[in-house]
């Protein structure tokens, strides 16, 4: 009988163990299975859950999971991880060079290594020092796995280091299809350093339990990486409206929220900016006003719809609309974030589609981005508006001069814009207006510099200077001013842009 006390033992004591709430060293802590219960994670059969515990967190625990009848249980044993320098972003709030860990949901595809002799069934390639990671955010490479002499940016990773850090690592699927500038890059599971434990924005982990982990990934489960934030699991359970502010327009909010997926994110002191890809609305009523058609140099999957913060000219903050080019929505949702804290004022911002036809919008003093038309005069030129990468600020206070072509001739070529070259399009003009269009024609008052005006564009002021530093030209700045226009180097964009567009 004593051996059969001894078992009843045994279960009595585990029984109490258990009901006291008391986790075993294999068993899940019970708020992550509640968390990862309410959460919406599709199909995925093994998951990468990082415990991050606070946005500040350098360093987190990972546990390997897996989906069993009963629900999440763990296949592997814990391991403590390294996140970036700078803790972790919330979603799509990650940038370039920030030191922080990307938060969300993300798959896994990939991994690489220096040795050809890994064991598993996740796709898995030896690297030489052929193989770079772009992290220039001005080449259309960006974010992308290239062979050295197939790419021209100016910054990149090479994959194959003199340290052990990439001896083995994954992949997961972040920032891709399409990929957003300055979202950040390389962004990998990796093996630890000796020395400084926390990465750039990576995450790491000793080489063994690395291995171990990547060896159980089966991509017929369809594997994803979760670092968890409360706003990333708030995005995982009840999807893009939890990130969005309560007073946004409801129309806004349910674009935004019926969109195919997040871009970019920017919130702070007020502000509050998303990109997301096209939602369904916003693609009907392009196809219907036919600021979109089949012939338009770029595809829909190639646009992003973008809600921002802006003052108006009333003094008050309000939302507006664009639509631009996907690669370049982190870049404007941040210089309109600079412009923001500036106090920038814009005094409307709705999308082309509202008008008629362009110079209506023009003449609604409407700062719009993309429209799919050609240069007038010039068949077949497709406007840089045409690929979302050019932006019309406050078209009245900004005017665009235009000039035929004896005004092109007699228009000054010795301008230096600044001081009294500030006058010289307002001169010219005021000299002999059969030479000069003016659009939109009640703008023509604004078009001498140098009586600032509230909305008006200037060298240095919050708008114009963040959209320059991230890579956008002025159109004030040339010999024929468009002061309104701002635009990026269609050359740089993603999807291999043809080389006819026109500079307006």
């Amino acid at each position: 009988m004593r051996p059969l006390c001894a078992v009843f033992g045994i279960f009595a004591v585990a029984a109490l163990y258990l009901s006291a709430g008391c986790a075993s060293p294999g068993e899940l802590p019970r708020r992550i299975r509640q968390d990862l219960d309410a959460a919406s994670l599709g199909k995925t059969q093994q998951l990468l859950f990082v415990d991050t515990g606070s946005a500040s967190a350098t360093q987190a625990t990972l546990y390997p999971l897996e989906r069993s009848l009963l629900g999440w249980k763990l296949a592997l044993p814990p391991v403590p991880v390294n996140l970036g320098r700078n803790g972790v972003a919330p979603p799509f709030e990650k940038r370039e060079g920030d030191g922080r860990t990307p938060s969300g949901l993300f798959p896994l595809r990939q991994g690489f290594g220096y040795r050809g002799d890994f064991q598993g069934r996740i796709p898995y390639q030896r690297v030489d020092s052929q193989d770079l990671w772009v992290d220039d955010v001005h080449s259309p490479d960006y974010n992308r796995w290239v062979w050295r002499g197939q790419t021209r940016a100016s910054s990149y990773e090479e994959l194959l280091r003199s340290d052990p850090l990439y001896e083995h690592a994954l992949v997961p699927g972040y920032n891709e299809a399409p990929v957003v500038r300055d979202l950040g890059s390389a962004i990998f599971i990796h093996v630890e350093g000796e020395r400084r434990k926390e990465t750039s924005g990576c995450i790491s982990l000793p080489e063994k339990e690395l291995v171990q982990v990547m060896q159980w990934l089966d991509p017929a489960q369809e594997p994803q990486l979760l670092v968890a934030t409360a706003p990333a699991l708030e995005l995982a359970t009840r999807g893009i409206k939890s990130q969005l502010p309560d007073e946004l327009p409801p129309e806004m909010a349910r674009r935004l929220e019926d969109a195919p997926r997040l871009l970019a994110l920017r919130r702070g002191s007020g502000f509050f900016a998303a990109a997301s890809m096209l939602p369904p609305q916003v693609r009907e009523r392009m196809v219907e006003k036919g600021s979109w058609r089949p012939e338009c140099p770029v595809p829909m999957e190639q646009l992003a719809y973008l809600v921002t913060s802006y003052w108006g000219f009333d003094g008050r903050p309000h939302y507006g609309e664009l639509v631009v080019h996907a690669s370049v929505s982190a870049f404007v949702i941040d210089s309109l974030h600079h412009a923001f804290n500036g106090r920038f004022p814009i005094e409307r911002m709705e999308l082309v589609e509202a008008f008629d036809d362009n110079s209506l919008s023009m003449a609604a003093n409407n700062t719009s981005a993309f429209n799919c038309r050609e240069v007038p005069g010039r068949p077949g030129v497709f406007s840089k508006h045409s690929y979302g990468a050019a932006i019309d600020v406050n078209p009245m206070q900004n005017p665009h001069l235009e000039v035929n072509r004896e005004g092109e001739q007699a228009f000054p070529r010795d301008v230096s814009w600044g001081g009294a070259g500030e006058a010289a399009a307002a001169d010219f003009c005021r000299n002999d207006a059969s030479l000069c269009g003016i659009q939109p024609a009640a703008s023509a008052p604004f078009l001498d510099r140098l009586n600032l005006r509230t909305g008006m564009l200037q060298t240095g002021d919050p708008l114009l200077s963040s959209f320059g530093q991230r890579g956008f030209y002025w159109g004030g700045a040339w010999r024929l001013p468009d002061y309104q226009h701002l635009e990026y180097d269609i050359r740089k964009l993603e999807g291999g842009t043809e080389a006819k567009a026109s500079t307006l």
